[in-house]
């Protein structure tokens, strides 16, 4: 309803049409700014907009007291198109008068005067403005201070949109004005009758009448949020009146009207609502419509679409527990299709303001989820139409929607039949009367209400939704398709913890599946409904949820024989797959060790950890293996293994074995249980964003990792290398392999070496056997070598073809305590490429010999001793060491170096082959790692540990060398320092030999005594033989140069005459000299110690053996004794290859003595040598 105004022109009503565009031209008023003149709240109100409807004042009739104050004018406006004077005082103030009286006469309506101008009268004599017809008439009609006449200029609207500004203040003001005197009135009027609210007689609906009249007035002015308020005080008050009052207006329920069930709930039009009430003929079912109806045409009017709905979903479930009430007067099935109704009214309603784009997105997305929540109510009504019906079946979840008792729903249709009006769906009855409609439409509106759940983000109601689909499908035997919608259901239950949930939607799911013959689909789902059977944070292993007894559980039988009997369901149906399927961190078990230390086999290779399984199964379970995966810290991957077992309830404790004799610290990664072909698999890494934290239910891992320490066993397959003992440096390197069998009689053997890179490969045909006995066999594959046949406690050597450096070592072997075991050793060796000497030569020739210098040094690492050098002679050739055989070992210190010289004589035309350098040598760690295996060895003969010398050699050579300080051994070659100490061996040795500990601590004192008292004797293993070939040399001119003086001792500034020599030699040439040879010769001497005065520099003709002399003078400039000056000789004739030349200075030893003179003269040149 919109506010009125009238209007009336002067001189006559035609002349309005002069004003009416410049009138519509104001509308809609915007922001208007009310403030109550009474009560306690005086906050400004603004009202952004409002439409006010222009009506003549003659349509009002003449009886406005006849009106409410709604329907009465808020203003009345009287147009006075003139501007003559004379026509003013004759006709029109006389007409004004008449207006005004008939208007003040009307209480509570303002008015306005507003003189209508063309402006040309008023600009002739713009001087004459006070004699103008505006000024006479607000001089006649203006009444105290509030200023009701005004002058508008006709048509300048349209130009001037300000024009007319004071027009439309004015008339804001005197709605305003208008507005809050009748807010005053009704506001009066309704808290006389809430006053009257305890007196006897008292009615509700004359209240209502008075109160709604003020929400009608707000809601014309705009004002949605007071008549809102005004509507919900109107609904407390009427359950409050129905707690305190008979409320006999009523009457009647109501609901008995043809259509009722089916009737728009947002509509005030169905019915004559507001006639009906002020005729006190209103039942309680249409008053509450009507009531709910108003409050959601507010919420509309202020975009609170989502509002609305949420209000008309609480207004539907709680006005249908009334109608139910009353169930046996109202017609079969009615609440249900009121419900119905009423839900898909309020969705289509509110659907129609966010299709129209008339609200924003934030609110058309909250929308949704209230959406989906009255088409679920909606469905719930045709849960219980359809188990009325006969279309379902009273069993979950139909009958989740049910309220009441069944005799309720399905009470006798028959009885008061006759005042009973039938639905008048359609759609319902059709439902009712055909199973195919009804299904239709349950599928339908079902999956409207799941795309609106999704859409509001909403996943667990979409569900159970999808659910209800599924056991309608199962319940039509459509067991396919029951079986796909259930089969996508239980794993989002997993995430959201509902168990129950899940075990009853996987129980389901089995059945069905064994129904389709689907093996694989159905084992899935067992195993998936054991895993159900342990609760979050739970101990312990239970399926109530099951209840299905036509699925696993009959009535009587417990948790124990349906655990059974669905393990057993998973044995069968997995030992149908193709391949094993890992089940991966399965709540029902868990692992842990029971130790962190491993233990060594007793009688055969391979080591041994306890762990513990515990089950939550209410019964014994026999599984066929139990597999743990270790990781080195290398990264390899070891695997234990157990034999068959059967799990107790609760913990039970099983021992795995491992047939590789690994030792160290291993970090346990895997832990698996096989039960035919499903593998029970759980990570024992820590959490990390690659490896993700398992299921919940199970064990929480910890942030370590669980380690198992493995002792060495001594006894075991073992393979180490050794260099050879002598090394030829013109022949192929060599490595030894060495490999212990132990206390294993070897059946198969096969032996592999991997290298850095791809690029090297070893020579496996022609490796040799260089001790022990062993059978190679002729069939082995490319890159290993296999051998069969050894015996325990042997030791097999391979001599193998080195081409770089190994990485590791690996064996593969069988041995004769479980010949179809395969067992697996891996060892990183070390096999040093590099020697740890380094041999540099310098050849000094002579013209009847040549002297070679050969310098060893370390390799900057290890001390060195070397016990000989010796230079092998061959034909032609005579080789004389500077070193006596007989002298002492020597001792090279890691930054020393040892010389060894040699004179080598040949003889002439002698065609010589390579020499041999051959140097015995041993590092100072060779040599302490012999003496102390060889007292260990001889100690450990004569006792009963021959079978533990390995550990021997092990522990007690570890122990000795960490206590020996190399450079002192180096020098010394005593152990001294040892000390026997029994408090640190004793936990060592009892840890090992347990009752026998005595005897072994024995043995190790003896050892130590061995030592201290052996001497520096040095073992003949430690020693090693490096052959160096030796290329003998070649010079193309050796020139013998000699420097004759004519006197020894002489003064300073003393000339002496020499005489330069030079015989040049082609004895250590192997040809290649060109003929002519032509040499140069340039003598040097130190500036401050010789004046040369003759031919420094010059060039000669070289002749095998023929010398020339060069005669110059010598001139001292120092006294002391000088040396002769030296002479460089080089070849100057061109050859195709460069000549090697070298001089030897035959009296380089003689000195000049050169003594001081007696007398000094001074001499002084200037430059260009004048005398001064």
């Amino acid at each position: 309803m919109k506010v009125r105004v009238s209007y009336e022109a002067l001189p006559g009503p035609g002349d309005y049409e002069f004003v009416r565009s410049d009138v519509d031209r104001q509308l809609p008023l915007r922001n208007l700014h009310w403030v109550r003149t009474s009560g306690a709240n005086r906050s400004i109100r603004t009202i952004q907009s409002l439409p006010v409807d222009f009506r003549p004042l003659h349509s009002f009739g003449s009886n406005q007291g006849a009106l409410s104050l709604l329907e009465r004018p808020y203003l009345h406006l009287l147009f006075v198109v003139c501007d003559d004077n004379e026509t003013y005082r004759a006709t029109i103030r006389t007409q004004i008068r008449e207006w005004l009286d008939s208007v003040i006469a009307r209480q509570n309506q303002e008015w306005l005067i507003v003189h209508v101008t063309s402006g040309r009268s008023a600009g002739a004599k713009f001087y004459q403005r006070k004699g103008a017809v505006v000024d006479k008439i607000k001089a006649d009609f203006n009444t105290g201070k509030k200023d009701r006449c005004i002058q508008v200029f006709q048509a300048a609207s349209a130009e001037d949109p300000t024009a007319w500004a004071e027009f439309t203040n004015k008339v804001k003001e005197g709605i305003i004005a208008t507005f809050d005197s009748n807010v005053s009135l009704y506001e009066e009027d309704v808290r006389k009758a809430d006053s009257q609210r305890q007196l006897e007689g008292w009615q509700y609906l004359p209240f209502f009448l008075q109160k709604e009249a003020l929400a009608d007035s707000f809601e014309s002015m705009n004002l949605f949020d007071d008549a809102l308020v005004q509507y919900d005080e109107l609904e407390a008050s009427f359950f409050q009146a129905m707690k305190e009052h008979n409320m006999s207006s009523f009457g009647k329920v109501g609901g008995l009207a043809p259509g009722d069930d089916a009737l728009p709930l947002l509509s005030t039009t169905n019915k004559p609502y507001r006639k009906l009430i002020q005729t006190n003929d209103i039942s309680i079912f249409d008053f509450r419509i009507y009531l709910f109806a108003r409050q959601a045409a507010m919420l509309f009017h202020l975009g609170k679409i989502t509002e609305v709905a949420k209000r008309g979903a609480f207004f539907i479930s709680t006005f249908a527990r009334r109608l139910r009430e009353d169930q046996n007067s109202l017609g079969q099935n009615f609440v249900e299709s009121w419900t119905y109704s009423a839900c898909l009214s309020i969705v289509d309603d509110c659907q129609r303001w966010v299709d129209g784009d008339l609200v924003d997105k934030a609110t058309a997305a909250s929308f949704l989820a209230v959406k989906a929540e009255l088409l679920e109510l909606a469905r719930k009504q045709l849960d219980k139409i359809g188990i009325g019906a006969g279309h379902l079946p009273l069993v979950h979840p139909f009958s989740m929607s049910l309220n009441e008792t069944v005799a309720e729903v399905s009470s006798d249709p028959t009885r008061d039949a006759k005042n009973r009006p039938p639905v008048s769906r359609r759609d319902l009855i059709d439902a009712v009367a055909s199973r195919e409609v009804f299904d239709k439409l349950y599928i339908d509106l079902t999956n409207r209400s799941i795309q609106a759940y999704q859409g509001a983000g909403r996943k667990r109601c979409s569900l159970k939704l999808h659910a209800s689909l599924a056991a309608l499908e199962d319940h039509r035997d459509r067991q396919a398709s029951a079986q796909k919608l259930y089969s996508h259901l239980p794993a989002h239950y997993v995430d959201l913890r509902w168990v129950k949930i899940e075990s009853s939607l996987l129980t389901q799911c089995t059945r069905l599946q064994g129904t389709l013959d689907m093996s694989r689909e159905r084992l899935l789902s067992t195993l998936a409904l054991i895993r159900a059977g342990v609760e979050f944070g739970s101990k312990s292993w239970s399926l109530d949820a099951v209840e299905d007894p036509s699925v696993h559980r009959s009535r009587g039988e417990d948790m124990t024989t349906l655990a059974k009997k669905l393990m057993d369901d998973v044995y069968s149906l997995s030992s149908t797959l193709s391949k094993d399927f890992a089940a991966i961190a399965f709540p029902t078990f868990s692992m842990r060790l029971a130790s962190e230390h491993g233990s060594t086999a007793a009688d055969e290779d391979g080591v041994t950890v306890p762990l513990i399984i515990k089950s939550l199964l209410p019964c014994t379970l026999k599984i066929d293996e139990v597999r743990l995966k270790f990781a080195t810290a290398e990264g390899e991957q070891i695997w234990f293994t157990s034999g068959g077992c059967t799990l107790a309830v609760g913990e039970t404790r099983v021992t795995l074995f491992c047939p590789t004799a690994v030792t160290g610290r291993l970090a346990l990664e895997l832990s698996q249980i096989r039960f035919s072909r499903i593998i029970f698999q759980y990570s024992h890494r820590p959490i990390s964003p690659r490896n993700l934290a398992p299921d919940p239910r199970n064990a929480p891992l910890t942030a370590q990792q669980p380690h198992v320490h493995f002792p060495r066993d001594h006894q075991a397959l073992d393979i180490y290398t050794e260099l050879p003992r002598t090394i030829h440096l013109d022949q192929g390197r060599h490595a030894i392999i060495c490999i212990a069998a132990g206390r294993n009689h070897i059946v198969k053997l096969s032996f592999k070496v991997t290298t850095p890179t791809a690029d090297l490969s070893f020579a496996f045909d022609s490796a040799q056997i260089i001790e022990g006995a062993a059978k190679v066999s002729p069939s082995a594959p490319e890159g290993s070598l296999v051998m069969e046949g050894i015996h325990a406690a042997t030791i097999v050597k391979i001599q193998l073809p080195v081409v770089g450096p190994i990485r590791d070592a690996s064996i593969d072997y069988f041995t004769t305590k479980r010949p179809t075991t395969r067992r697996i050793i891996r060892r990183a060796v070390s096999y040093p490429v590099a020697l740890p000497l380094a041999v540099n030569v310098q050849d000094f020739f002579r013209e009847d010999c040549l002297l070679s210098k050969f310098s060893v040094t370390t390799d900057g690492l290890r001390g060195l001793k070397v016990r000989s050098a010796h230079l092998e002679a061959v034909a032609g050739i005579v080789v004389k060491p500077c070193r006596s055989p007989k002298s002492s070992t020597l001792t090279i210190l890691p930054l020393q170096t040892a010389n060894f010289l040699f004179k080598i004589v040949r003889e002439p035309a002698a065609v010589v082959d390579p020499l041999r350098l051959t140097l015995t040598y041993c590092s100072v760690e060779d040599q302490l790692q012999a003496r102390i295996h060889e007292a260990i060895t001889s100690v450990i003969a004569s006792s009963d540990f021959i079978d533990d010398v390995r550990w021997f050699l092990e522990l007690v050579s570890a122990e000795i060398c960490a206590r020996t300080n190399l450079h002192e051994f180096s020098t010394g070659g005593r152990f001294d320092h040892l000390q026997f100490r029994q408090e640190a061996w004793s936990p060592v040795v009892e840890l090992r030999f347990g009752t026998r500990a005595e005897q072994a601590l024995e043995a190790v004192r003896m050892i130590y005594e061995a030592l201290r008292e052996g001497g520096a004797q040095e073992p003949e293993t430690a020693w090693r033989t490096l052959t160096i070939p030796v290329e003998l040399p070649s010079l193309n001119i050796l020139n013998l140069v000699h420097i004759a003086a004519s006197f020894n001792r002489v003064e300073v500034g003393q000339a002496i005459p020499i005489t330069l020599s030079i015989r040049p030699t082609f004895s250590w040439s192997n040809g290649g000299v060109p003929d002519p040879l032509v040499l140069s010769y340039d003598i040097t001497a130190k500036m401050e110690d010789w004046l040369i005065s003759g031919r420094k520099k010059g060039e000669f003709e070289a002749k095998d053996g023929e010398e020339t002399a060069i005669r110059l003078t010598l001139v001292p400039l120092r006294a002391g004794a000088l040396f002769l000056p030296s002479v460089a000789i080089r070849p100057i004739s061109p050859s195709r290859h460069p000549l090697s030349c070298e001089t030897q200075h035959l009296n380089a030893a003689t000195n000049i003595e050169v003594l001081p003179t007696a007398s000094q003269g001074l001499f002084v040149l200037d430059l260009d040598g004048i005398v001064v």
